[in-house]
C-alpha cells in the first residue's frame, strides 16, 4: 500500500464521515462533543537576534499563541473519530498563520484492552506530546525547548496500535505501536533560506507506566527524511536531494509528593545523511556525500510547587549539546487558576548559547545570552 497516496484520501474520509454522522445524529444514533483551547502569549526579549523564531526585543504573540477546536463523534461504544483544527503561525515563515490539521483520525476499539486508531495523529515522543498544544493542562508557560524543539516532526498520517492494562500491583501500562508518514515544511530559526519540503517516514514504539504517585515513559521512533536540495557548500545543485536517517529516544519521569512534582526528560537524536546531485557549474560534477553520524542530546528537569490545590510555581533547568550548538537554560515562573478551565501564567528565562552554530536561534556570536518575559493566557472550553 502507498501511504503517501492512500492516507490523503483516508483524511478526508475522516473529517467527510464525521460531517455525515453530525447530519444524521439523530437517525445514527451518534453522540458529539465539541471543545476547543486555547493559548495567548506575549514574550519580550532583550536580545536584537531572534530566538525560537520569534523572540527578540522587539516583542511578540507568536510563542505558543493558539487556537484550536475538536470534535469527537462516538458512532458506537468501539467505532469513534476526532477531528482537531488549530490555528497558529505557520512553520515556513514568520508572517503568516495558518489553519492546520493536528488530528484527523478514526478509533477502533474492541475491549478496554486494545485500541486501533487510522489517520492523522500526535507521534507521542514526550510526557506532553498530546497536549503539546493546550497550554491550560500544564503547568510552564513554555516547555523546555532543549526537549521539545528536538525532534523535526510531531506527527504522522498512519497507524497505531495500543495495548493497556493494570497489573497486580496497582499500575496502569501502555504500550504503543505506530507506523506513517508526514510531509512538513519546518525551521526552527528564522534563516531566510528556502525550506523545501521535507518528506517524514516514521515508525516506533511507546511504553509507559502509571503508578500512584509517579509516570514513567520510554519512546523510540525511526524516521527516513527525504528532502530536495538546491545548493551544496554554497554551490547551485541540480536534481539535488538529501537522504537521512533519524533515531530519536526520549525518557520522561514524573514524581508527585504532597506539594510538589518533579518531572525530568531525557532525549537523544542521532543523524546521518547522504546528499546527492549534480554541480553544474564550471563543468557538470557528481556529488555524493555522506554525512558522519553525529548525536544531540537534550535534557531539562523541573520542579513545581503547588499552592492551593490550583496555583504553581516552578522553576526548570534545560540543556541541549550537539555537534552545532550548546546551551543551558533556567527558567522561574508560576500559574495562577482563575478557574478549573482558564488561567494566567508568567514565566522568566535565562538561556546561553555557547557555540557559534545555534540550532534554537539566528545568533552567531558565542556565548550570546537571550533573556525574556512570557505572559499568557490559557483555556479550554467543552
Amino acid at each position: 500500500m502507498n501511504l503517501a497516496l492512500t492516507l490523503p484520501k483516508l483524511l478526508k474520509a475522516v473529517v467527510l464521515a464525521t460531517g455525515l454522522a453530525l447530519a444524521h445524529g439523530q437517525a445514527m444514533a451518534v453522540d458529539y462533543s465539541l471543545s476547543g483551547f486555547g493559548t495567548v502569549q506575549y514574550t519580550l526579549g532583550d536580545n536584537e537576534q531572534k530566538y525560537l523564531r520569534f523572540i527578540n526585543e522587539d516583542g511578540t504573540f507568536k510563542v505558543n499563541s493558539i487556537l484550536g477546536a475538536q470534535l469527537d463523534v462516538k458512532f458506537n461504544p468501539q467505532l469513534s473519530a476526532t477531528v482537531q483544527y488549530v490555528v497558529a503561525p505557520k512553520l515556513d515563515n514568520d508572517e503568516d498563520v495558518e489553519i492546520d490539521t493536528r488530528w484527523a483520525f478514526v478509533t477502533y476499539k474492541p475491549n478496554d484492552n486494545w485500541s486501533f486508531k487510522v489517520g492523522r495523529q500526535r507521534l507521542n515522543f514526550y510526557l506532553d506530546s498530546e497536549n503539546l498544544d493546550v497550554g491550560q493542562t500544564y503547568v510552564p508557560a513554555n516547555l523546555s525547548p532543549e526537549i521539545y524543539y528536538n525532534a523535526g516532526v510531531l506527527g504522522t498520517d498512519g497507524f497505531s496500535a495500543s495495548y493497556q492494562f493494570e497489573d497486580t500491583g496497582g499500575r496502569y501500562w501502555r504500550l504503543q505501536a505506530i507506523a506513517g508518514n508526514r510531509d512538513i515544511i519546518q525551521r526552527l530559526s528564522n534563516t531566510t533560506a528556502d525550506f523545501p519540503t521535507n518528506r517524514y517516514e516514521v515508525a516506533g514504539f511507546v511504553i509507559g507506566v502509571d503508578g500512584d504517585r509517579y509516570r514513567l515513559q520510554l519512546a523510540h521512533h525511526e524516521s527516513q527524511l527525504d528532502r530536495e536540495i538546491r545548493q551544496f557548500n554554497g554551490r547551485r545543485v541540480v536534481g539535488g536531494s538529501l537522504n537521512a536517517r533519524l533515531h530519536f529516544t526520549n525518557l520522561g519521569a514524573e514524581y508527585d509528593w504532597q506539594r510538589y512534582t518533579l518531572r525530568a526528560e531525557l532525549s537523544q537524536l542521532e543523524f546521518s545523511s547522504t546528499n546527492k546531485g549534480v554541480i553544474p557549474d564550471f563543468g557538470p560534477q557528481v556529488i555524493i556525500v555522506d554525512t558522519p553520524e553525529f548525536e544531540e542530546h537534550g535534557g531539562n528537569l523541573t520542579l513545581i510547587r503547588k499552592i492551593g490545590g490550583q496555583h504553581a510555581i516552578y522553576t526548570s533547568l534545560g540543556r541541549f549539546i550537539s555537534e552545532f550548538d550548546d546551551q543551558y537554560s533556567i527558567a522561574i515562573g508560576g500559574k495562577y487558576a482563575l478557574s478549573a478551565s482558564d488561567s494566567l501564567k508568567a514565566e522568566i528565562q535565562h538561556v546561553v548559547e555557547k557555540n557559534t552554530r545555534p540550532q534554537l536561534s539566528d545568533n552567531r556570536i558565542p556565548n550570546t545570552t537571550f533573556n525574556f518575559l512570557s505572559v499568557s493566557y490559557n483555556w479550554v472550553w467543552q
